[in-house]
């Protein structure tokens, strides 16, 4: 081989793996559950891809991926009830909020109730990553 041919080869590899992590960072993205606690939704080593782009609306039974507002870290959890559902707390009945708060400023500010394994939280759109689908199950 000749320096040409090296050179050649160098750049079409970094330049695939620059298109490769921009397609990854901006449009999928794959995570992996780390362990039991997402159950009954998800085992641990189950893989799941995110697609970041898709303008879908978010229904219920959906699988999204967020971040945490406390320590940043990516959640994955099956959404259980939208904007303007009614949910029985106790022998309360609660209304999940069309609009999250008045000061966040936010066009499209809503809330969700979502499950992850046993706990059930309010997750922000603005904190939604995107839709998640499971792709394959690693055995550890």
């Amino acid at each position: 081989m000749h320096i040409g041919q090296i050179f050649k080869f160098l750049l079409a590899l970094i330049i695939a793996t620059l298109v490769m992590l921009a397609i990854r960072t901006f449009i999928f993205t794959i995570y992996t559950v780390p362990n039991q606690d997402w159950r009954p939704d998800f085992d641990a080593g189950d893989r799941v891809i995110v697609n970041r782009i898709s303008n879908a609306p978010i229904l219920k039974g959906d699988i999204i991926a967020f971040t945490d507002t406390v320590d940043a870290t990516t959640n994955i959890g099956r959404v259980l009830y939208l904007p303007g559902d009614t949910i029985k707390y106790g022998m309360e009945l609660y209304r999940i909020p069309l609009i999250c708060c008045r000061r966040c400023g936010c066009k499209d500010c809503k809330l969700y109730l979502v499950r992850i394994g046993k706990q059930r939280v309010l997750v922000h759109k603005h904190q939604i990553i995107g839709k998640a689908k499971k792709i394959y199950h690693l055995k550890f």
